[in-house]
């Protein structure tokens, strides 16, 4: 080092290698003196005031912050302009970063509770249900919430109707309706846009509903809410019936086991199911709609997937996504269920008008006589 160059920092007497902040100081004093417009600093010495005078530095050091300070602006350190530019600027950064946090973290609250709600609501009728009626989807539409008939059940002897067995397939999709009729997207629709969208969507709620339902009780495949089977013992006993009824119960909660599909991710994936654009026949304004809510529950989807695992978020996401074109299948799989119960087991039980148009199957034409079904 040449003879001329200060080496000794001013401030604390250690060594040193030229100029910062225009005062001879080492590279600790002036990361120190740096660091003093973002860190708290304190203002007054727990001691005498005097923790850097004299020359006895060089063998240690203080630990008063104060009087490091004080010191360091007494020798005429002085913050640079692009120091102070810079450090605002991160101020500002970190309050946006922040209330943008805040703020999305507040709104998918808001929205997860809701679900929520819904949810606990849909689960809890779903377990008393027992109602034998049989509407359209535009019958559905056009009545106001049914949610209070559903909760008080009805004494109901099933084998002696015209169902045979007690219908919790329709009886599902019943409450997927009572449910839709809730949401703001629902009520944004045109009345067409409404019965068009319950025909495609809700027997995949149901199916996807039930079938976290019963992965959520560590179940493998769907069970009715009692832990139950969801078709009558005699039905199952059929060979060439169980194999179809098997595979209806089973296809949608295989995706939430292999995923571990967590419950505000089987939520938000419930919600992008039913705002579905792109249904045949839609309005242009119920298309856009229903495309601006989807949009919405997929952000706080991805969110949600990211905050669990940044790197495998976007994978996971798409993923999770993916079990909507799965719960498809189960159309096809109703199809055959009804082809083989009335091949195998009994050609005159009744198929619920709204599963058939659900499956997109002309209404059974039988006449319906019974005084317990309508």
């Amino acid at each position: 080092m040449p003879q001329n160059r200060p080496n000794t920092c001013e401030i604390c007497h250690q060594k040193a290698f030229g100029y910062n902040y225009e005062v001879v100081s080492c590279n600790a004093c002036k990361m120190f003196f740096r660091r003093s417009l973002t860190e708290k600093v304190d203002e007054v010495c727990r001691r005498d005031g005097k923790c850097f005078d004299g020359n006895d530095l060089e063998e240690r050091r203080p630990r008063c912050r104060a009087c490091r300070l004080r010191k360091c602006i007494a020798l005429g350190m002085r913050h640079r302009a692009d120091d102070v530019v810079e450090v605002e600027e991160n101020r500002a950064q970190t309050s946006a970063v922040s209330q943008s946090l805040v703020t999305q973290q507040h709104v998918e609250s808001i929205y997860l509770e809701k679900l929520y709600h819904l949810h606990r609501t849909r689960a809890a009728v779903y377990s008393i249900i027992n109602v034998c009626e049989d509407p359209t989807f535009c019958d559905l539409v056009a009545e106001g919430s049914r949610l209070g008939t559903y909760a008080r059940p009805q004494e109901i002897d099933w084998d002696q109707t015209a169902r045979k067995m007690k219908p919790w397939g329709s009886m599902g999709v019943l409450l997927i309706v009572e449910m839709c009729k809730t949401l703001d997207v629902y009520n944004e629709l045109l009345l067409s846009d409404r019965v068009l969208l319950l025909k495609n969507v809700a027997l995949k709620s149901h199916h996807l509903s039930i079938a976290f339902d019963s992965f959520s009780r560590k179940k493998g495949r769907v069970f009715n809410p009692q832990d139950g089977e969801m078709f009558p013992q005699v039905l199952l006993a059929i060979p060439q019936c169980r194999e179809v009824c098997m595979e209806l119960l089973t296809t949608p909660v295989e995706p939430l086991i292999e995923l571990n599909v967590t419950e505000s991710e089987y939520l938000l994936l419930n919600m992008i199911v039913i705002c579905n654009s792109g249904i045949r026949g839609l309005s242009p304004e119920g298309q856009e709609t229903l495309a601006r809510h989807q949009r919405n529950y997929a952000k706080i989807l991805l969110h949600q997937c990211l905050l669990k695992d940044p790197k495998r978020g976007p994978s996971r996401f798409a993923a999770i996504v993916s079990i909507n074109q799965r719960l498809d299948k189960q159309i096809s799989i109703t199809r055959e269920m009804d082809r083989v119960l009335r091949l195998h087991w009994d050609d005159t039980y009744y198929f619920p008008k709204i599963m058939a148009e659900s499956c997109r199957m002309e209404f059974c034409r039988l006449a319906v006589k019974d005084n317990n079904d309508s």
